[in-house]
């Protein structure tokens, strides 16, 4: 198996376990530390992934640029969710 091939399928692996995380989080009533804790983890690991992606010798630079564009729209995600719920617990 390729390193393009292994990394497309944990890729597809972190991106499964982070719609679960999503969904679960979504559909909470009161905010859920441990779901926040596992949608956090998994945009973070589909960073990692599009970070991998992105630094294989054979991506094109524009394919690139989309991964690392993709990876920092995870991170981006992630923060987020941690900065909104630490707002939600200090109000509680």
């Amino acid at each position: 198996m390729s390193e393009f091939d292994l990394l497309s399928s944990q890729w597809e692996d972190a991106y499964r376990a982070y719609t679960a995380a999503e969904d679960a989080n979504r559909y909470a009533g009161a905010v859920d530390p441990e779901k926040v804790a596992r949608l956090v983890a998994s945009c973070r690991e589909v960073a990692s992934v599009w970070r991998n992606l992105a630094a294989l010798p054979k991506t094109d630079w524009w394919a690139k640029a989309a991964a690392l564009h993709a990876a920092d729209m995870f991170e981006h995600h992630a923060a987020a969710t941690e900065t909104r719920t630490l707002g939600w617990q200090e109000g509680q």
